[in-house]
């Protein structure tokens, strides 16, 4: 299997990969208010995982639909032999982890005020729906990662170059979870009309998540390295890499403004501004895993844009 990767192609998939992750990121992070507020007894981060769980449920109500489509055509529209059909054991089991995932989020969504009393009660289909979340994404970037490497076993082994890409998708998922958070309280502004102080701490509060997980990210690098010492090539990390570094470090300072001011809303254009630079993060990191991916095999399974902008500027030869 031998194809090309362009600009377009790293721009219009990584919004897709963004999305997906998003769909553990959100739901991880009203959790992870919600556990907070109750056991520091803040009123705020349990009303900003209230808002959380309303976008997380549309998540996983949006990834058990395309799952269940994905599922459908597979086995109406492509009964005989075809790309559907030899995946349709793998949508089976998608459709039972994300449905699964959507009645245990749907539970804790649906049971937030008449389980209030119980907090931990409440948490614990939370923390099941987004283990099961982990479970769905984890399988589906490894049937990605198997088709770019036919000679992957059918489990990752412990010392896979795959781990560390996984645990840095995940990180990068919460980061985005926090950014698109920051957008969507923006958004409900006015119809979830909590008051200025509520909004002036709670998107100082996603600002600082995302920070969190965005400094998190990079030391999955170190792990990459490690793994994968005897065959590393950074001639064609180089680009990506930096780009990465780059937009990350962007991402980071902008989230820093935000979360030091003493008025958040009015930063409207910054956090617009993040949803590009998260965007833009994802694109060059996709591009550097599929350039991991060639690493890993020792020959051009993808060939990626950022190959013939090294070959011009002659790092390879570095």
């Amino acid at each position: 299997m031998h194809f090309s990767f362009s600009l377009y192609d790293s721009l219009l998939i990584s919004l897709g990969v963004l999305l997906l992750v998003c769909a553990l990121g959100v739901p991880a992070l009203s959790f992870l208010n919600a556990a907070a507020g109750t056991l520091r007894k803040k009123l705020f981060m349990v009303k900003l995982a209230g808002q959380l769980s309303r976008l997380g449920l549309m998540f996983i109500l949006a990834l058990t639909l395309i799952s269940a489509g994905i599922l459908a055509a597979a086995v109406f529209l492509e009964p005989g032999p075809g790309l559907l059909a030899e995946h349709q054991e793998f949508w089976k089991t998608a459709v039972y982890i994300s449905g699964t995932a959507l009645l245990l989020y749907g539970l804790y969504f649906l049971t937030w005020n008449k389980l209030a009393r119980w907090p931990v009660l409440h948490l614990i289909p939370a923390a099941a729906a987004v283990a099961a979340c982990k479970i769905f994404l984890g399988l589906l970037f490894w049937s990605v990662w198997r088709e770019l490497d036919p000679m992957s076993p059918v489990h990752p082994a412990p010392d896979s170059i795959f781990w560390p890409i996984l645990a840095q998708l995940f990180l990068l998922g919460m980061a985005a979870g926090a950014v698109l958070g920051m957008f969507y309280l923006l958004y409900r502004r006015n119809l979830d009309d909590f008051g200025r102080d509520y909004y002036r701490y709670t998107l100082g509060l996603l600002a600082k998540w995302g920070i969190f997980f965005a400094v998190l990210s990079p030391l999955t690098c170190v792990w990459v390295y490690f793994v994968s010492r005897e065959t590393f090539d950074p001639a064609y990390l180089i680009l990506p890499g930096a780009g990465f570094a780059l937009f990350l470090l962007f991402l980071i300072l902008t989230l820093l403004r935000i979360a030091r001011s003493q008025q958040p809303m009015r930063h409207k254009p910054a956090v617009f501004l993040c949803l590009v630079l998260i965007w833009l993060v994802f694109a060059l990191r996709l591009v550097s895993y599929l350039e991991m991916a060639d690493m890993v095999t020792e020959e051009e399974v993808v060939r990626t844009f950022m190959r013939d902008w090294a070959d011009y500027l002659g790092l390879t030869n570095i």
